[in-house]
């Protein structure tokens, strides 16, 4: 073969391969993604649909319940309270959704999703649900809430109820009768049958009774069938597509999933939102720093402190005021009237993290830190997936001097904490092999197989260039 002919070969080899390769390696990641959206897609007959029903990654719910020291200076000296928390009591949560529905014209499904909890024992550092945890009493704190405002006949014919059902304002139960068993409670069964619903006589009462194997009634959301950006976003809750709660557009908004999944392709600039129907309110989150799981390299989002800032500071929270902007609580807090009827109960951060140290410094036995009491999501950014999650939110009630009431009339006023919960879910080491697999393996392949190709052509352009080389000396030499 004459030598010019080889140096055309090589420089022609080598130059598509370099430049095939080169544009291949800038236009995979979009393949890529593409593929990863295609397969996220929910349907009737989609791989993902499976893991959608039943998510395969374990989830607990780990209480930490107050227990209450001096429950008789409180009650007759008004001191301040002095707790000590006892936990983890720890639970395994199942999620099962069921009555699913397919609009596919809308491009989104329906579904109720049943939670169920057992007690884990083994993952409960030697705590028994038969503990016995002394605490507020609730009942007594929302009856009282509840007739204040009415004649003082009313407040006494109410105090001689109290008296009557021997009831005192701290309690001492098990843990399993204060979360998910309920307890006996004869003043609520006899108000029970003087309201005349015959079909809930038992009267019995726990913060978390009868939350077990119920669902927190109907979704909806986007499958992503229409497009990805707004994948898996709660369009409907309760058939409804806002609110009712606050009495306030902004407030009343309900945006993005319920956490467990976000729209692929999280970025760091983007905010991340979610609605929770504990809270009864949407809120959002925003990235703080890279993380890693198990050698999978995920972006850490946090709810900033404006989220639940204290409305003084933060106007956009006033709506959240209840009844009223002169009923604002601190930062940290949110009054759950509105969507408990009407019931005096009070979520907030654990310890109340981040918020006002004049309500911290109310309660003897919190201290509120970042890494123990800071809700946060661990989000694998190309697929949303929500590969380790730690939401935290705390029980509180009122306490204060409720009417002419004799029992409450000596109490401290006081945001008082019962338990907080961290719901957490994180991937096993086995899983996250599997999805590094399917999320980095491609990349490899494709860096590998277009980086040599890329070499070879590199190699072929240089013998090519110095073959011609050679060959223009050869040529001038000749000429000479």
């Amino acid at each position: 073969m004459l030598p010019m002919k080889q140096v055309t070969i090589m420089t022609v080899i080598g130059s598509i391969l370099v430049l095939l390769c080169s544009i291949f390696l800038g236009v995979f990641p979009s393949i890529f993604h593409s593929i990863v959206g295609k397969m996220l897609v929910i349907s009737e007959d989609s791989a993902t649909l499976k893991d959608f029903i039943s998510p395969p990654v374990p989830i607990y719910m780990q209480f930490y319940l107050f227990n209450v020291t001096n429950p008789d200076d409180i009650r007759f000296h008004g001191a301040k309270p002095k707790l000590r928390q006892r936990g983890p009591y720890t639970y395994a949560e199942v999620r099962t959704k069921h009555n699913i529905t397919w609009h596919d014209d809308e491009g989104t499904v329906s579904y109720l999703q049943d939670k169920s909890y057992f007690f884990r024992e083994d993952l409960s550092d030697g705590l028994l649900e038969t503990d016995m945890i002394t605490t507020i009493n609730p009942i007594m704190v929302a009856i009282a809430a509840k007739v204040q405002t009415l004649p003082l006949a009313v407040q006494a014919i109410v105090e001689v109820a109290f008296m009557r059902f021997r009831e005192s304002l701290f309690i001492t139960k098990n843990v399993g009768e204060l979360l998910f068993k309920g307890y006996d409670a004869p003043l609520l069964s006899e108000l029970i049958k003087y309201a005349g619903d015959p079909t809930n006589s038992k009267g019995k009462f726990g913060f978390f009774y009868p939350k077990n194997n119920t669902d927190d009634f109907t979704y909806e959301v986007k499958t992503g069938a229409q497009g990805l950006d707004d994948y898996l976003s709660i369009v409907k809750w309760r058939g409804n597509e806002s609110l009712s709660y606050w009495n306030n557009e902004y407030c009343d908004m309900i945006n993005g999933t319920d956490g467990t999944q976000f729209p692929p392709q999280v970025t760091k600039d983007k905010d991340l939102y979610l609605y929770t129907s504990e809270l009864c309110r949407s809120l959002y989150l925003k990235y703080e720093r890279e993380t890693d799981v198990h050698g999978i390299t995920t972006y850490r989002f946090v709810p900033p402190k404006d989220v639940l800032e204290d409305p003084k500071v933060n106007p956009d929270n006033q709506c959240f005021c209840y009844p009223n902007v002169s009923y604002c609580l601190g930062a940290s807090m949110l009054n759950m009237a509105p969507c408990a009827f009407d019931a005096p109960i009070v979520l907030s951060t654990p310890h109340f993290y981040q918020g006002n140290q004049v309500d911290i410094d109310s309660i003897d036995g919190l201290d509120p830190h970042k890494e123990e009491h800071e809700t946060y999501l661990d989000i694998e950014p190309n697929t949303g997936v929500a590969m380790r999650a730690m939401k935290k939110m705390q029980l509180n009630v009122p306490l204060k001097r409720y009417g002419s009431f004799p029992s409450f009339k000596n109490v401290p006023e006081v945001i008082f904490p019962i338990v907080w919960v961290n719901e957490s879910a994180q991937i096993d080491e086995e899983m996250a092999q599997s999805v590094g697999k399917a999320i980095y393996t491609p990349f490899t392949i494709v860096d590998a197989i277009c980086g040599t190709l890329i070499g070879i052509g590199a190699v072929l352009l240089l013998v090519g260039a110095w073959k011609f080389i050679g060959v223009r000396r050869a040529r001038n030499q000749q000429k000479l």
